[in-house]
């Protein structure tokens, strides 16, 4: 399942993403337009990983991580117990977020 929305700065696409270990990774993914500052980039998924953290349920045991590239990121969450069970409330929690 993947979500687009757009807004005047960054198109943001909802995704189930894997881990290098195979593992599923819901994620956000940020993309800019060419020529974003990096501090622009990096703001964004620190506001955004914030606002995942706030909305995130007390008994969720993932951890919210951002990577960045040139003009673009995402912010993904790393499962505690990646199983799928897991892994779909973490993207219905990221797709109900992005709107």
């Amino acid at each position: 399942m993947s979500t687009t929305t757009k807004n005047t700065q960054a198109t943001k696409t909802v995704s189930q993403g894997e881990s290098r270990y195979g593992t599923p990774e819901p994620q956000i993914a940020l993309r800019f337009p060419k020529g974003t500052s990096y501090r622009v980039v990096k703001a964004a998924l620190h506001k955004l990983a914030a606002e995942i953290e706030l909305a995130t349920p007390a008994s969720e045991r993932w951890c919210v991580n951002t990577e960045d590239f040139n003009e673009s990121g995402r912010v993904y969450l790393e499962l505690a117990d990646a199983t799928p069970v897991e892994a779909a409330r973490g993207l219905a929690m990221l797709t109900k977020l992005v709107g």
